[in-house]
């Protein structure tokens, strides 16, 4: 089975967590632009407003998840973190947008306040820019007067573009596309992403029985196009969410049965285990040691055996103000 391509997202600069999609940024402002803009929080600003609205937000989420919760220390550690992200970054031409990091902490507020913490993890990814005008080679955003730096349609390169997010629309057969989304037990439909440099934000969707692949016809650009159904051939086609490609085949994964070494034929909601049969997924609580034994995907293990969660060693970083 032919992998599926990347999804074309922002350059991102992850808070010890995974990069997603983030909220319009108004380009091109610098920390200089940032005191005369009301309202703007200034570079100087930027590391307590940033703890502030961490902590403040996060705190309903260690309440939940029953994790001890200091504000103190989230706060310092939080503030250390953003003290620490400014100094390694603004180097050279590269400097720090007011218009950004006021935007970015509004979006990190609503992130936190759904204890979405991904979300969360990148939602200032924009907040450094460089002197390259939109249509500039980039290779990422903090070399961009937006902050955003586009990847083409295969994500080969990358140009300087306006950081405009949109919603994004359901791509019909051979239409350019970005991503795939929406397979169960997989990544979910974004609700707004950036364009990638040619303008596209189509998302190929499982509900339409299609996804993102390279086509056939132009080898470096990507295309919606429809999964092979139970029973038809694959390998240089997908197969249908459902169904894992057998021998060049479509055929039904299974909740329970051997495995054979042959993890995909075990159905989303199962796993194949170490005696190679397929197990349901366990609930929270149940010993375990990986997230892929577990239905909600998250493993309290080190290597060791652990317990399925709801994520909450991700959470109880995020409430140290660890990002």
């Amino acid at each position: 089975m032919p992998p599926t391509p990347a999804r074309t997202q922002p350059l991102a600069l992850c808070f010890g967590l995974l990069p997603i999609a983030l909220a319009a940024l108004t380009p091109g402002c610098s920390s200089s632009d940032a005191d005369s803009d009301a309202g703007a929080v200034s570079q100087a600003q930027f590391p307590e407003r940033f703890a502030s609205v961490w902590c403040q937000a996060v705190e309903p989420c260690c309440a939940s998840e029953r994790i001890a919760y200091e504000p103190a220390t989230c706060r310092s550690q939080a503030r250390d973190y953003a003290a620490s992200l400014l100094a390694t970054r603004l180097t050279g031409d590269t400097t720090y947008s007011a218009a950004a990091g006021t935007a970015c902490l509004g979006r990190l507020e609503q992130a936190l306040k759904a204890c979405e913490l991904e979300d969360a993890s990148t939602a200032c990814t924009l907040i450094f820019v460089g002197p390259s005008p939109e249509g500039t080679p980039c290779a990422n955003g903090s070399a961009c007067a937006s902050g955003y730096c586009a990847l083409g349609e295969a994500g080969l390169s990358g140009v300087c573009a306006a950081a405009n997010y949109r919603a994004p629309s359901h791509g019909k057969r051979g239409e350019s596309c970005v991503g795939s989304c929406g397979v169960p037990g997989s990544f979910q439909c974004p609700s707004s992403l950036l364009p990638n440099s040619e303008g596209t934000t189509t998302y190929c969707y499982a509900e339409d029985k299609l996804y993102c692949t390279f086509d056939s016809d132009l080898l470096d650009a990507l295309s919606c196009q429809p999964y092979a159904a139970i029973g038809a051939a694959c390998g240089e086609v997908s197969c249908i969410p459902g169904a894992f490609c057998d021998a060049g085949t479509c055929v039904a994964q299974q909740a329970t049965g051997p495995c054979a070494d042959t993890p995909d034929r075990c159905a989303v909601e199962s796993y194949c285990d170490g005696d190679q049969q397929c197990q349901a997924k366990q609930a929270n609580g149940a010993a375990c040691l990986s997230g892929e034994e577990c239905s909600s995907s998250s493993c309290s293990s080190d290597g060791q055996e652990g317990v399925c969660d709801s994520g909450s060693a991700l959470t109880a970083r995020a409430c140290s103000g660890v990002l």
